[in-house]
């Protein structure tokens, strides 16, 4: 998966979400701002091994409260966490 289907997987995870009716307004905040930091990381060309190792926690957390919640969208969160891996971030 490349920068521009993480990209494409978090617009589908937006999507879903706005279809969900019943996604509280501080998770969809926490989703805008991982969303943003994803973005961020992907265009860095130095990325800092702190930096990729707090992003992947957040998105396992945010993963996990997700899935309880809403659990069609746990599936990108997966999706998402699979490829940066695969991508070295």
């Amino acid at each position: 998966m490349s920068a521009g289907d993480i990209k494409d997987t978090l617009a589908r995870l937006h999507a879903e979400l706005e279809d969900a009716p019943k996604v509280d307004a501080d998770l969809k905040q926490l989703l805008l701002n991982v969303d943003a930091d994803i973005h961020q990381l992907l265009e860095q060309e130095d990325r800092q091994a702190h930096e990729v190792t707090s992003m992947a926690d957040r998105l396992e957390g945010m993963a996990a409260d997700f899935a309880a919640q809403h659990p069609t969208t746990e599936r990108f969160f997966r999706e998402i966490i699979e490829a940066l891996g695969r991508m070295g971030i």
